[in-house]
């Protein structure tokens, strides 16, 4: 995963953190509590991070759902700092990456 792949990350899980609506909706767009997702996005800061399946889907749901909930290319760019497409592109990748790592009928709960 390159910087830029972690940084995009990050923003895109603090924006879901910072969200004034509650726990409730945040298990509704991401699958986890924002406690949850604030340990998923301090994961990520480290040097080689690997994630359980169930991690993935943090990250592929905060990249997917972030430029729907800001649909605006300006308003998305200038609060995550990255491009919509950006996003989009590495919620695939992300998605495409776990069909292919080794292992890939493990239980949710294995590593991607």
């Amino acid at each position: 995963m390159t910087e830029a792949q972690k940084d995009l990350i990050r923003e895109v899980l603090l924006f879901h953190a910072d969200r004034p609506d509650g726990d409730r909706p945040s298990v509704v767009r991401l699958g986890v509590d924002r406690e949850s997702a604030s340990q998923v996005m301090r994961k990520v800061s480290s040097s080689d991070p690997e994630f359980s399946l169930h991690e993935t889907h943090v990250l592929f749901a905060a990249l997917s759902s972030t430029p729907i909930i800001i649909p605006s290319e300006e308003a998305f760019h200038e609060r995550i700092g990255f491009f919509r497409e950006n996003a989009f592109a590495l919620a695939v990748g992300l998605a495409n990456a776990t069909g292919e790592a080794p292992g890939k009928g493990a239980s949710p709960s294995g590593t991607a």
